[in-house]
């Protein structure tokens, strides 16, 4: 079982971090319980803050049932309102209230997701229940239409210290043999995401955190150089990849490997075909076909050669992991610019891009940015445009 699922918060006096996110949420529901009704709380913030977390502390504080609708569901309208309508309305089956949890509400996007945005306002307009949708970015154009039904609290990264006294508690219920350079180190790398944190820490191997790639590379190597369905399925028991990322890898290095036309061909169908299976798996819930789909992506894969290359291949990093991450981290940087900038000059976040030229001209100036407080990383930004 996953660490940070089976040491999740019970309840909010067990919930590490963002003390002043915790309270207002505290009180929020205390409101709602004593009968004065509340707008729906949208908590945003990065990955691995414990967001869903905190809804699910805060159900097991209030004695509330927890309905939840995520990102695997189908949201669209006809899906939002099958789990949703008669849940808004009415009180839990073991309590007043039931809690209604739409987690990463910014995830909604395409036709698999057409309606859903509607639907969920039309909930959030009707809702007798307590509502509490989660986001990365709450500033997300997507979410226009719910920013002004919702109640906004927001969560930071999980500072250092913090990290270290759960992840240090976790590995002391989990009788775990780990040292306290090692629970230093894993502390220091997560950069705030508590569950990265805990993640790590259940995967921990001495210096796993300078050398994680190249247990990555072992793996690799096994898949593409094993003869046999059964060395083929086994290639990556001992990695702490989850299941895309292997794909990802997978992707990246089929024709580093192979040098045969159909031998690609036929390696990348098999993938395709495991990539099929996990549509169907993501949209039935059905996650005991998880070994199918592994089995195809990896024996399928591997004997897709005519014959083992002794030739030695420096596998790759997956590009689209490399791509997504440098423009993820632009994209945060943008964004938090833009904050600072509506905060200090009173506009909204569409006007505020229209202050970068002021910026620009204050950066070729050497002004400083005292007054935006910008940080080290988007002074950079700034002088980079």
């Amino acid at each position: 079982m996953l660490l940070y699922l089976k040491h999740a918060p019970k309840n909010l006096s067990e919930f590490a971090g963002n003390p002043s996110a915790v309270e207002e949420v505290k009180r929020w529901a205390l409101l709602f319980e004593n009968g004065k009704h509340q707008k729906p709380l949208l908590v945003f913030g990065p990955p691995g803050i414990g967001k869903t977390a905190l809804a699910y502390a805060l159900a097991g504080e209030m004695g509330w049932d927890l309905l939840e609708l995520n990102a695997s569901d189908t949201r669209n309208k006809k899906g939002v309102e099958k789990v949703m309508g008669l849940a808004s309305s009415s009180s839990g089956l073991f309590s007043k209230h039931r809690l209604i949890l739409i987690d990463e509400v910014d995830g909604l996007q395409g036709n698999a997701d057409r309606g859903g945005m509607s639907a969920i306002s039309s909930v959030l307009k009707n809702s007798s229940q307590p509502v509490i949708l989660t986001a990365n970015d709450a500033w997300d154009r997507r979410l226009v239409a719910l920013r002004s039904l919702c109640k906004f609290v927001e969560m930071r990264k999980v500072n250092k210290r913090t990290v270290m006294s759960v992840i240090s508690r976790i590995a002391h219920d989990e009788n775990m043999d780990i040292s306290e350079d090692a629970l230093e180190k894993i502390s220091a790398n997560c950069d705030g995401d508590l569950r990265s944190a805990i993640i790590d820490l259940q995967g921990y191997i001495p210096d796993s955190l300078r050398d994680r790639n190249k247990l990555v590379f072992d793996c690799m190597k096994a898949l593409f150089k094993s003869e046999t369905y059964l060395d083929a399925v086994s290639s990556f028991d001992d990695s702490t990849l989850d299941h895309d990322l292997i794909k990802l890898w997978i992707e990246q290095n089929i024709a580093n490997e192979y040098e045969s036309a159909d031998e690609i061909a036929s390696a990348y169908n098999y993938l395709s075909r495991a990539d099929v299976f996990d549509g169907r798996i993501r949209r039935r819930q059905a996650w005991k076909l998880l070994k199918y789909s592994y089995a195809v992506m990896l024996a399928g894969v591997s004997l897709s050669k005519h014959s083992k290359y002794r030739k030695f291949v420096k596998y790759e990093f997956p590009s689209y992991l490399r791509s997504m991450s440098l423009t993820a981290r632009q994209r945060s940087v943008r964004k938090s610019i833009n904050r600072k900038i509506a905060r200090a000059c009173h506009v909204s976040i569409i006007d505020s891009k229209s202050y970068y030229i002021l910026l620009k001209s204050m950066a070729k100036k050497g002004k400083p940015f005292d007054y935006f407080d910008l940080d080290s990383d988007e002074q950079k930004f700034i002088n980079k445009l």
